[in-house]
């Protein structure tokens, strides 16, 4: 018995030392990393700077990509680049913009259909939406001409059986192309930005070059990024050793820097979960308070999951939620979403409500990539949270259609 506890020890004692010089590692090439950044030679990307930790949303993508394609050589060659095997009459092209049945971007051949869906920053998908378009297409042409280009951020992903329905697949066939950003559109950007003559079309020129410097600094695929990548390759070589080994015992040392990471990765992600989680709480709990005490009862407020507070109305018979929350990907937010309908079985009331709340004149936006059960809804800064709500409060009590269920 003594040997089993002895043996248990010193196996245990083995996985602490082997972790700690992983984490110590990690930590000398994350130092390492640090200092190649710094070093990078001056770059001004625009649109990664205005927005700051912000994502460029997917709707200012597709009016991008709807701005790029208004050029005709542009247009040709994004068909050919995406659609190879498509015979048609350039032309003839169409690009409707915005899509009155809220299609990302829809591209109109003599031959086929083009129906694109941006999903770059993994947008929540809706109910039968793949389905919708597809049916919506089928109005005006045929099964074999109708195509979706399932556009994702950093892997080509297939749209759930949420989204799209096994008769519509079956219809589509190997007419569902999905790509991603990461390594088709960002190539296909810089590959256009070369064959552009600045003298001749510097506007468009520029602009290219502006997007293709947003999209490789957010996949760190640029040349500078790359060079990094070769000195941290060189860093990692040196530290474990890696010269004076055999390829067998490479291999083996790697694996296990690896496994020791992914346990580290592992409890990090934990660790960081619990943190977010908790400072959720903590902010929704003050907001609480804060609100609380501002409204002095009216109307009541009520707390759900200590992640969301909020109160019920009425608007024209149907019942909504106006609430403040926080969305998967820890940001703060507002917004009025139905109980019981959406978008598509009561669009008057939905259409009205938000109109009475974006044209109040009281600084309100709309999240353009909202789900259908949600009436109006954005992103605010934690420190303006709390007055957004007020003052969307208020303004809702202010209106006699609005009747608070208390």
């Amino acid at each position: 018995m003594n040997d089993i506890f002895s043996f248990i020890s010193h196996t245990s004692s083995v996985i602490e030392e082997s972790l700690n010089n992983t984490l110590d590692f990690c930590c000398r090439t994350s130092f390492k990393y640090k200092n190649e950044l710094s070093s990078f030679p001056f770059l001004v990307d625009l649109l990664g700077d205005a927005l700051h930790t912000e994502n460029l949303r997917e709707t200012a993508h597709c009016r991008i990509l709807y701005g790029l394609l208004q050029n005709k050589d542009i247009q040709k060659d994004f068909i050919e680049y995406f659609l190879p095997d498509i015979d048609c009459s350039f032309e003839s092209i169409e690009i409707p913009y915005p899509d009155k049945r809220r299609i990302d971007l829809t591209i109109k051949g003599d031959t086929f259909f083009l129906i694109i869906e941006n999903k770059i920053n993994g947008a929540c998908e809706q109910k039968r939406q793949i389905d919708r378009y597809v049916q919506t297409a089928l109005n005006y042409y045929s099964a074999n001409e109708i195509y979706v280009l399932y556009l994702c951020g950093e892997s080509n992903k297939y749209p759930s059986e949420y989204s799209i329905s096994s008769d519509t697949k079956d219809l589509l066939c190997d007419r569902i192309i999905c790509k991603n950003y990461k390594d088709n559109i960002t190539p296909w950007v810089a590959s256009v930005y070369e064959h552009v003559d600045f003298d001749e079309q510097p506007f468009l020129k520029s602009a290219l070059l502006m997007y293709r410097t947003y999209l490789e600094n957010k996949y760190k695929i640029n040349s500078q990024y790359k060079e990094m990548n070769n000195k941290l390759d060189q860093t990692i070589i040196e530290t474990l050793g890696l010269e004076s080994m055999s390829l067998k015992e490479k291999i083996n040392v790697v694996e296990d820097q690896i496994n020791n990471i992914d346990k580290i990765s592992e409890r990090l992600s934990f660790l960081l979960q619990e943190y977010k989680s908790q400072n959720n709480e903590k902010n929704i709990s003050q907001w609480y308070d804060e609100c609380v005490n501002i409204l002095s009862g009216h109307p009541v407020l009520t707390m759900a999951d200590n992640i969301e507070f909020g109160f019920d109305f009425k608007y024209r018979n149907t019942r909504f939620r106006c609430c403040v929350s926080y969305d998967d990907s820890e940001k703060p937010f507002w917004g009025i979403s139905g109980l019981t309908e959406n978008i598509y079985s009561r669009p008057n009331v939905f259409n009205d409500l938000q109109n009475f709340v974006l044209q109040s004149n009281k600084g309100f936006h709309n999240y353009e990539d909202n789900p259908e059960e949600w009436v109006v809804s954005d992103y605010e800064d934690e420190s303006e949270i709390v007055n957004k709500f007020i003052t969307l409060t208020r303004l809702i009590c202010s209106s006699e259609q609005c009747t608070l269920i208390e």
